[in-house]
């Protein structure tokens, strides 16, 4: 790809993984019910593969696995026919993560087949995007720049971990057989290095009665000595249960449901979720006092853990959260808090969307909202189960703080965080100096410093991400819309709370940009394009 000038478009999406692949999917589905015109002409700037980006690698090895319901993975629209389970012909619920990016690039190569839309993928990385005259100029790493009237971005999991699990997964690339291990991190991410150092390296587990978590480990050879993960919070992530009753669903919606639009999460919010839980443990023939949960809840947030957390202390926890998942309810305060925010998140979600924020009930909503995940969103009981096992097995081992050992090879594994900003926007700060300097120099960010030095966009107090309207029109700095510039997912985090990569419809932005556009496109004249230039594409 040459350094000039790509030519004009319709729209540039900066950023192609499956938010942007979900975001086209809806686009053409409404260009389809107005009936347009013309093909509406759209570069997709990703350096990695479209429609899977980074995180869905389809080259990924098939020992790391999907956290989520491979149910919820779905692009149809004209040219998708298909969603995830269809594509794929299985019914594994937590399928390797390989497959899930076969199928979101598939769905891109079957979009830019469209008639609707003209799709060309631009392989850059963006490093500036700026307003000229009345369009946005985008300019890759490379030197070459996409001129359109309309930007999208979605530049979901910015920065990352920057793992390279393949160089991890092997013993002469990575920490050799025998080594010492400290992985910084204890979620989901640090599972993955976990996978890498042991599943990756050809260990096996195999069914054992006699053991607490029901299986045993079969090391390779090839895997660590010992590897233990720092949790600097102490909380473990629960295991997701393998089935929840409608009835323990329908007895925390009927709570959670009588939340408001624009919610503040006062007293009176929090009070509603307490009760979720209780009915949740109700529903399943268990009682669970308030106060218990509300001092479970507290010591959490307040970052004291549970009782009793220690690197070499007995993985009773562990042990107990698997006969939880299973269906055995007892009375575990955290178990039901993580069942009350699992089941009623749409309405959370709903509740607190673009709501005003304040300095007492947003930082605790937060704190606490950080405990709540762990316990509702964690790892699929099979992962859990293999956790439990090395740790059994005295292989695994977690922390928190990192042992004093000069020897040992240390991972980090901190996924970086949704928005735009690495921290809060702290109150009462001006809005320029907090935002900008968050994030200068910050190459991993780009585009989002330089939007917000020229105030394109803005960050309310106590948020990370950029503030939106419902049809995903960014807002500057004036309070006013910045003509033709759009964000989806992750870039908006804490405006608009809760966003997964693969899950389509848990908020109607992509819906209502989409329907926008393509009423706009329906009477908008073509771009002018340079016929001896055309976009790099695969």
């Amino acid at each position: 790809m040459s350094a000039a000038g790509l030519g004009a478009c319709d729209l540039l999406v900066v950023g192609g993984g499956p938010r942007a692949l979900y975001a086209l999917a809806d686009l053409e589905g409404e260009l389809a019910r107005v009936g347009a015109a013309r093909p509406l002409i759209v570069a997709v700037v990703e350096p990695d593969t479209p429609g899977a980006g980074a995180v869905w690698d389809p080259r990924q090895g098939e020992h790391l696995r999907m956290n989520v319901d491979a149910g919820i993975v779905d692009a149809t629209c004209p040219s998708v026919p298909l969603t995830f389970t269809q594509f794929s012909g299985g019914d594994e619920r937590f399928p390797p993560r390989a497959q899930t990016g076969t199928y979101l690039a598939w769905a891109f190569r079957a979009l830019a087949d469209s008639r609707l839309l003209q799709i060309r993928h631009v392989p850059q990385r963006v490093t500036s995007l700026r307003r000229v005259g009345t369009s946005w100029e985008c300019t890759g790493h490379r030197g070459s720049t996409v001129t359109a009237a309309q930007v999208l971005l979605t530049t979901g999991h910015a920065g990352g971990a920057s793992l390279d699990h393949g160089a991890l997964a092997s013993p002469s690339s990575g920490p050799t057989a025998g080594s010492r291990v400290v992985v910084r991190g204890a979620a989901l991410t640090a599972f993955d290095v976990v996978m890498d150092l042991t599943a990756a390296r050809g260990g096996r587990w195999e069914s054992a009665a006699d053991a607490p978590s029901g299986l045993a480990y079969v090391p390779s050879g090839g895997e660590p000595a010992s590897v233990t993960l720092v949790s600097r919070s102490g909380e473990p992530m629960l295991p997701k249960p393998v089935e929840v009753p409608q009835h323990v669903v329908a007895a925390v919606r009927a709570r959670t449901a009588t939340w408001e639009p624009g919610a503040t999460p006062d007293d009176d919010w929090w009070e509603v979720l307490a009760g979720a839980a209780e009915a949740a443990a109700a529903a399943a023939g268990v009682r669970v006092a308030p106060e218990d949960l509300w001092e479970r809840l507290d010591r959490s947030a307040g970052g004291a853990g549970p009782r009793g957390t220690g690197r070499e202390a007995p993985d009773e926890r562990g042990i107990a959260d698997i006969a939880r998942a299973r269906g055995d309810a007892d009375a575990d305060p955290a178990w039901w808090w993580g069942r009350a925010w699992s089941a009623g998140y749409a309405d959370v979600v709903r509740s607190l969307e673009r709501a005003p924020r304040d300095p007492h009930t947003w930082p605790r909503w937060r704190r606490r909202a950080a405990a709540l995940e762990r316990w509702a969103f964690g790892p699929p009981l099979e992962t859990h189960r293999r956790l439990v096992a090395l740790r059994e097995a005295g292989l695994l081992h977690v922390a928190r703080e990192a042992p004093d050992d000069a020897d040992a090879h240390v991972i980090d594994a901190f996924t970086r965080g949704p928005g735009v900003l690495d921290a809060p926007r702290p109150w009462g700060v001006d809005r320029e100096s907090a935002a900008v300097g968050a994030t200068a120099g910050d190459a991993a960010r780009d585009p989002w410093p330089s939007l917000l030095a020229a105030g394109a966009v803005t960050v309310r107090p106590g948020e990370r991400g950029v503030l939106t309207r419902p049809d995903a029109a960014c807002e500057g700095r004036d309070g006013m819309v910045t003509p033709g510039l759009f964000a989806l997912g992750r870039p908006t985090e804490d405006p608009v709370i809760g966003h997964d990569s693969l899950q389509r419809r848990l908020h109607g932005d992509s819906a209502r940009w989409a329907a926008s556009l393509a009423r706009r496109h329906a009477s908008a004249p073509a771009p002018t394009l340079d016929p001896r230039q055309e976009f790099a594409h695969d």
